[in-house]
């Protein structure tokens, strides 16, 4: 049986990200993914705020495009196109983002396992035992002092270590098709769009074009009429496309360590509850776990009272923004369509543009949030929110 220093569960950006850091830290390191390619299949739009790439040192390799665009559609077909002063978000190939952390991760000294669905962690006095099967349905077993848990969304893999799990979800479905689409990228809003969340067109070069939606329940059956509906003369018959769906994690996850564990990522529940959106969270929370792992070894100390400060840090970072956009969320989708339609004409007339203007950040949605509940506080359902938000975010959790 294999034995490492750490074992990393997925091999998504976050646990390529810790993996990579982990082994440049000289730790022997292994990265078990369940998948037979890095970054296959994933069900993402792939968007990612610009400043990400100089901020912790990526490569911008993997960019298809540019968004400085953007057009929202209302229930009722209203159009409204918002154009930023300069581009403010990144369009990446996932399969070469994701390989390029891949690529980081090996060259720094990390070994990467595909194929292998781990099913069982057994955490022991003296270090813990990883269960798993390889592709061909083997037993696998590794042997680590320490696993950080960046699975997604695995309720039972969770709640086997011990790891808080998410309760409420949303449900994200998503094709990518070789056709030209949208020249911007399309956001559309309306119940029979998408309850409780939005759907989206979102070019990906190479004449390709993401076509999704985040969704309370049904996501296939929506997205085939979203896809009948909005592009019925671009993409081939909806019921001819493969369609991908996953559940996306909302709120706050606690507790995110354990006695030689850790989870990071959409395991933690690091994604943006507005947008479901999770790769810089986890990009982030990645750094602050391989930061714990390392103090742990460096001082013999793999207890979960040893572990914890690395949630109360990246809870410092986050929670804010997690709390504000998971209530935010929350009231939008209590908003009926004629509502909706109602703040499109608002934003027409009534100075909502120059605040997305100036506050607008893709990565960090709590200050826009506060400006537009603010401007919006005329209105009760909105002026309830801010009140609500006033004591602080914390009072939230």
């Amino acid at each position: 049986m294999k034995r490492s220093d750490v074992v990393v569960i997925g091999g998504g950006p976050s646990g390529l990200r810790v993996a990579g850091r982990l082994a440049a830290g000289g730790l022997d390191v292994r990265v078990l993914e369940r998948k037979a390619r890095i970054g296959a299949n994933v069900i993402c739009t792939g968007i990612v705020g610009r400043e990400l790439f100089d901020d912790l040192g990526l490569d911008r390799g993997s960019v298809v495009g540019e968004i400085r665009t953007v057009r929202l559609v209302s229930p009722f077909s209203t159009d409204l196109t918002y154009e930023h002063p300069r581009p403010f978000a990144s369009v990446v190939d996932r399969e070469m983002f994701d390989g390029g952390l891949a690529d980081a991760a090996r060259a720094a000294g990390a070994a990467i396992e595909l194929g292998v669905t781990v099913e069982d962690i057994d955490v022991r006095s003296d270090g813990l035992v990883v269960e798993a099967r390889d592709g061909s349905g083997e037993p696998v077993r590794r042997a680590a002092e320490m696993a950080v848990v960046a699975s997604g969304v695995d309720p039972g893999l969770q709640k086997k270590c011990g790891l808080g799990r998410p309760r409420d979800f949303l449900n994200g479905a998503q094709v990518e098709a070789a056709l030209d689409g949208p020249d911007a990228t399309t956001i559309f809003f309306g119940r029979d769009v998408a309850p409780g969340g939005f759907g989206w067109a979102v070019p990906a070069g190479a004449g390709k074009v993401r076509v999704g939606l985040l969704t309370k329940k049904e996501p296939k059956a929506r997205l085939r009429r979203m896809i009948e509906t909005s592009f019925a003369t671009l993409l081939p018959a909806a019921g001819e496309m493969p369609i991908r769906t996953k559940p996306v994690a909302q709120g706050l996850l606690s507790p995110t360590f354990g006695t030689r564990v850790l989870s990071v990522g959409e395991a933690a529940g690091q994604t943006k509850t507005t947008t479901g959106g999770g790769i810089s969270y986890g990009l982030v929370c990645a750094d602050l776990a391989a930061d714990a792992v390392v103090n742990a070894f460096r001082t013999s100390a793999f207890g979960a009272a040893s572990l914890a400060e690395y949630e109360r840090r990246w809870r410092k970072a986050l929670e804010k923004e997690i709390v504000v956009g998971y209530y935010t969320r929350k009231l939008c989708a209590r908003l009926s369509d004629g509502q909706i339609e109602g703040l499109f004409h608002l934003a027409r007339t009534d100075g909502i543009v120059p605040i997305i203007r100036e506050r607008a950040d893709f990565e960090w949605h709590s200050g826009l949030i506060f400006a537009l509940l603010q401007r919006l506080s005329f209105m009760r359902l909105f002026r309830d929110a801010r009140d609500r938000f006033s004591p602080g975010p914390g009072a939230l959790s």
